[in-house]
């Protein structure tokens, strides 16, 4: 009989993981090999706390260009394509942080940045760091859940993991992912690229002024934002 209530247990349990939601995904473990570019959390810079910084990392393109114009120029930023490498860095590593994105191209939970947390030092500070190689193109708009209120939090039933839907009042911030070798036509811009053209997703994201935006967006803090909303 006990044997019996053991293998209904097993069997039982075998089938609640089996039922785990498609999307389900825990914390990620940090990325190996050798970052492209580190972001910084909670780091005083010339006597000035900053939350998150930078604040839109990507390639950048100006779209205020003449009629006619068959690609708009690359003008700066930092390329990032897929599976290449950001490390974020918590400089007050006593201090819960965490990367977190309630919408973007793949999924991104990072565990708390924390002590004893992947510490290391660097020109005199020290910091707890999470890499992550971005799978897919798009825009990964993330933020740290300590910090305000990261949308409605919904606890796994089973495995008592919490992830967040809806929007969050934290400060954001953005890395951007190009496909290699993609085309920033205005077509492409304007979703009318004909079928089968690869297509750069930055385009009109990440900027140093209004003439990398579009006419309805203005440049705020390094990224394209609605005019009206400030979004």
């Amino acid at each position: 009989m006990r044997a019996r209530l053991l293998l209904a247990f097993a069997l039982c349990l075998a089938a609640c993981r089996d039922s785990k939601p498609a999307d389900f995904q825990p914390v990620q473990d940090s990325a190996k090999g050798a970052p492209r570019v580190s972001v910084s959390f909670n780091r005083i810079i010339s006597g000035r706390y900053r939350a998150i910084a930078p604040s839109c990392i990507g390639q950048r393109y100006t779209v205020d260009v003449a009629p006619g114009t068959a690609e708009f120029p690359r003008s700066g930023g930092l390329s990032m394509r897929p599976e290449q490498i950001v490390e974020f860095r918590n400089y007050q590593p006593d201090v819960p942080t965490n990367v977190t994105s309630l919408s973007s191209p793949a999924p991104l939970f990072s565990p708390n940045l924390v002590r004893p947390y992947n510490v290391s030092t660097e020109s005199g500070e020290t910091f707890s760091y999470w890499r992550y190689a971005f799978p897919k193109p798009g825009v990964y708009e993330y933020f740290d859940t300590n910090m305000g209120s990261p949308g409605r939090e919904v606890v796994d039933s089973y495995y008592g993991t919490v992830t967040y839907v809806g929007e969050s009042d934290a400060p954001k911030a953005v890395v951007c992912v190009d496909p290699a070798n993609c085309q920033a036509t205005p077509e492409c811009l304007a979703g009318t690229a004909p079928e089968g053209t690869v297509c750069c997703a930055c385009v009109g994201v990440c900027c140093e002024d209004a003439p990398q935006c579009t006419s309805d967006k203005t440049c705020l803090r390094g990224r394209c934002v609605d005019v009206e909303t400030g979004e």
